[in-house]
């Protein structure tokens, strides 16, 4: 059978909302499958990208129109209008493709391939990586949304409330509609042991710099207060990104001198083995990989009701959950856990408890199975 593979990916070259699409490529490749994939095009392509061509998998770069040089942009804008067939439709249609399977950060950035798909009778599924309520939809957007999934083979959400709110801004319900979950980065076999605190509690935000979706600044305004100046604890964030700079003149301006950018960190179980505790103060989410790979390894985590986080996190059980992303909350779900950090431990025990019960340890060997599915009910 053969599948197409295209992601939307256009804020960076390569995010964690990769991992699941690229990985079910190779894996469906493996399975002696003709896979294609259509990426989007940047000077400096991921090596995660580079690497699905030596692979066996027909790799197709797309630039986007603000990439591409004046006279192709005249000339697209003239062909549309005389109606040359549109060049995404020709490469589509020469696929020949069983499924199309378009993998989007938000719930509208494959809105044109699905019409494309939908146009060409190719049967496709959706996943859609995040969501959130401040991307509601107009009414003419809204009916063009609701009709791309309505005639979707699948649409898969990494959350159930994502799922929900999903079918709230398209206003129906999507019995095609499912949630799956993304590939984890560190080992599911035993967690690492709990560092030693030493009189100091250490504390990391695992997170894009992006405080925007993540919320650092909400974390940072937190720990401006003078109860938790005076406390003995390490804050560490792990992660790069855009505002990596305004982070930076955040931490001097109000004085944090116990909180430190740590960069990129591509080892999780040594995050793991150097702090007791997660915060994830974020404003939107799909279901955040450092929550789930906290919870592996056996940390508990204080996290914002936003998304798939309370699904997994459970209050006062797993974690502690801030009602909203405000400061207020924020600090209340906080000063709970400060207030029991003698039970940190325990708290990370049943969180790994909790994670074995509810994820399956080969989320890529689940996804492909359910893709598979669908060439058998084309």
């Amino acid at each position: 059978m053969r599948i197409v593979f295209i992601s939307t990916m256009d804020s960076m070259p390569w995010g964690g909302s990769e991992e699941l699409w690229s990985r079910a490529a190779l894996q469906l490749c493996g399975q002696g499958h003709e896979i294609s994939a259509s990426v989007i095009w940047w000077p400096q392509l991921s090596p995660k990208v580079s690497a699905l061509a030596t692979r066996g998998i027909q790799l197709i770069v797309k630039q986007l129109p603000q990439h591409q040089s004046a006279h192709v942009r005249i000339w697209n804008k003239l062909s549309r209008g005389l109606g040359v067939e549109d060049q995404k439709v020709k490469w589509l249609r020469g696929q020949k493709p069983d499924l199309v399977v378009i993998s989007q950060g938000f719930n509208r950035d494959g809105l044109e391939w699905m019409q494309r798909c939908r146009g060409q009778r190719l049967p496709y599924a959706a996943i859609i990586q995040c969501n959130s309520e401040i991307w509601w939809p107009a009414d003419s957007l809204g009916n063009e949304l609701a009709a791309a999934y309505r005639f979707a083979k699948k649409v898969f959400c990494v959350s159930r409330h994502n799922l929900e709110l999903l079918e709230n801004q398209i206003g129906e319900a999507l019995p095609n509609a499912e949630v799956v979950w993304n590939p984890f980065n560190v080992s599911a076999a035993h967690p690492p042991a709990c560092p030693e605190t030493s009189g100091v509690w250490k504390i990391a935000c695992v997170a894009r710099l992006d405080p925007a979706a993540k919320g650092q600044d909400l974390l940072f305004q937190v720990l401006a207060q003078p109860q938790w100046r005076e406390r003995p604890i390490e804050v560490n964030l792990y992660g790069s990104g855009p505002c990596e700079g305004n982070l930076r003149r955040m931490i001097e301006r109000f004085g944090l001198k116990n909180v430190h950018l740590r960069g990129h960190s591509s080892d999780v179980r040594t995050i793991w083995e150097q702090n007791n505790l997660l915060v994830l103060p974020s404003r939107y989410e799909g279901l955040p990989l450092a929550l789930v790979e906290a919870m592996w390894c056996g940390r508990p985590a204080v996290v914002t009701d936003v998304a798939g986080n309370a699904e997994i996190c459970v209050d006062g059980e797993t974690g502690f959950v801030a009602a909203a992303p405000t400061v207020k909350l924020l600090g209340e779900a906080m000063e709970r856990a400060w207030n029991q950090r003698d039970q940190w431990s325990s708290l990370g025990q049943a969180a790994r408890r909790r994670v074995e019960k509810m994820i399956p340890k080969d989320p890529v060997g689940e996804f492909c199975k359910k893709l598979t599915e669908q060439l058998h009910f084309k």
